[in-house]
């Protein structure tokens, strides 16, 4: 049996593999087609930017959280002093 070699077989070899996809890559495929499909893509964005987005509900947890917390503060500070 004789075996091709050189720089077509080579080529031919790398050529006929096919790269496998992960879960999240199909994921992230399958949501785009998705997206533009229904033709959501332009409403998502201004969602996520507005008022009710991730994004700013995050960061007003913090604000919340911070201000919650300086009054904690202020009076374990108040109790502290005779």
């Amino acid at each position: 049996v004789k075996r091709p070699s050189g720089m077509s077989s080579l080529l031919g070899k790398i050529g006929s593999k096919k790269q496998k996809m992960s879960t999240l890559e199909k994921s992230k495929l399958d949501w785009e087609t998705f997206k533009e499909e229904e033709g959501i893509v332009e409403e998502l964005a201004i969602h996520n930017r507005g008022k009710d987005g991730y994004i700013e509900r995050k960061a007003f947890l913090e604000r919340v959280d911070h201000r919650q917390f300086e009054i904690e503060r202020d009076i374990r500070l108040s109790r502290m002093k005779p």
